[in-house]
């Protein structure tokens, strides 16, 4: 094989798999929009980081990051990408554990530094769920600390590397997916 062709598929390899934890989104820019690329590059270098559930009657494909945080003890939102391929659209589901439950309304408070502020979800459709995400994952790339609103009591969230990791790496896919990088 030639030497040049190796060392491109090698650097193309090491770039599909370590997702880049700089890379900054746009965040008035929300679309669902996939095409054939994208999905390809998902399936055939991101797919094997998911656990794949297909739904054949509403032909839609889940995916949930093999190392998402299934802790039953602390507050944990996890993410599944949903391809809609036959709209050629994806989307992201928030899946909060039992911990939070089913609240109407989920009030995130971050602190970096001196600085600190709230974002707030309130269950509506695909875009809201996807700007809320955004949110998050923008405080997260800059290192903040996450504390969730329980019944009146704030509790630390998305403190774990694991969690954490889950969420970037999800997020990042989807942009991916979505080509909003």
């Amino acid at each position: 094989m030639n030497k040049n062709l190796a060392f491109c598929i090698a650097f193309l390899l090491v770039l599909g798999c370590n997702p880049d934890k700089q890379t900054k989104v746009d965040k008035d820019k929300i679309v669902f929009t996939t095409d054939d690329a994208s999905r390809l590059f998902f399936k055939n270098v991101r797919r094997i980081y998911y656990e794949l559930e297909v739904m054949e009657a509403a032909k839609l494909d889940i995916y949930r990051h093999k190392q998402r945080d299934l802790s039953t003890e602390a507050p944990v939102i996890n993410l599944a990408i949903v391809d809609n391929w036959r709209y050629d659209e994806a989307y992201l589901l928030l899946e909060p554990n039992e911990v939070i439950g089913k609240q109407n309304e989920l009030t995130v408070q971050w602190e970096l530094g001196e600085e600190n502020g709230e974002i707030i979800y309130t269950p509506g459709n695909k875009t809201t769920q996807v700007a809320f995400t955004d949110k998050l994952y923008d405080r997260l790339q800059q290192g903040c600390r996450f504390k969730l609103q329980i019944n009146n009591n704030w509790v630390s969230f998305l403190d774990s590397d694991k969690s954490r990791e889950a969420f970037r790496v999800t997020m990042f896919d989807y942009y991916r997916l979505v080509k909003r990088i």
